[in-house]
């Protein structure tokens, strides 16, 4: 674990470069340009929100807010870990490098999808405004969601990624899984609406407990300690388990 560190801190001026360029060429040569970095999720949330709002009718008060809240924080996470499984191979040429660590990739990585999601924290702050929810002290928590996330998106990310590098089957499964992970975390849907036989088990994920602390950052929304807590012990497992 400790060389992992050492390792990519001793190289933190390749990995700042990398996550820059990552960033800056992610939408080189379009028209649009950066624009598309906010209407991305604002196409996202459009979609989940006829899909569930409209048409599945959750009776769930100020319902877009809560599915802004939730739902854009789980594009970082599911494109950090998407992306983040193949990095190792995609930069298989320089890994056969002695002085470029694997763990640089994941790393780029998170970083990378994790600047592109800060760049639409300011669309989001605005969607949430005009869906009722407007900007108050709970912001204060944002840095404390952001580094949760972080986290858990940095650890899972080195951890699929080292597996990749050994059974490409990895690429294929992650993105497959990925889905159903998301239908089977509250954030398209309150905890409150899972039917008895199973309503013990949003308690159980703590993606959930992580939604929850965004939507108590960016929507006011009361945030359990316990809830707290267990989105800090799930960050702090993956984060173990990544540089292990």
């Amino acid at each position: 674990m400790l060389e992992v560190v050492r390792d990519c801190w001793s190289r933190r001026a390749l990995v700042l470069a990398l996550a820059r360029r990552a960033l800056v060429t992610r939408y080189r040569g379009t028209a649009l340009g950066w624009v598309w970095s906010w209407l991305h999720p604002l196409a996202l949330l459009l979609a989940h929100g006829l899909a569930f709002g409209v048409v599945a009718r959750l009776d769930v008060p100020d319902y877009g807010a809560f599915l802004a809240a939730g739902l854009l924080p789980w594009t970082w996470l599911a494109q950090g870990v998407a992306i983040g499984t193949t990095s190792i191979l995609g930069d298989a040429p320089f890994v056969r490098q002695a002085a470029f660590p694997p763990a640089v990739s994941p790393v780029v990585t998170t970083l990378a999808t994790g600047a592109h999601f800060a760049l639409g924290l300011p669309v989001l702050v605005a969607a949430l405004w005009a869906l009722g929810a407007p900007p108050s002290q709970a912001l204060a928590l944002l840095p404390l969601a952001f580094a949760l996330q972080g986290a858990l998106v940095l650890g899972l990310a080195l951890a699929t990624s080292a597996l990749c590098a050994c059974y490409r089957d990895v690429a294929q499964l992650v993105p497959a899984v990925l889905p159903i992970v998301f239908l089977a975390t509250p954030i398209a849907y309150p905890a409150a609406l899972v039917p008895a036989p199973w309503a013990a088990l949003p308690a159980l994920n703590p993606l959930g407990h992580l939604a929850e602390t965004w939507r108590a950052a960016l929507t006011g929304a009361p945030l359990a300690p316990a809830s707290a807590l267990a989105a800090a012990g799930a960050a702090a497992a993956a984060l173990a388990v990544g540089l292990a």
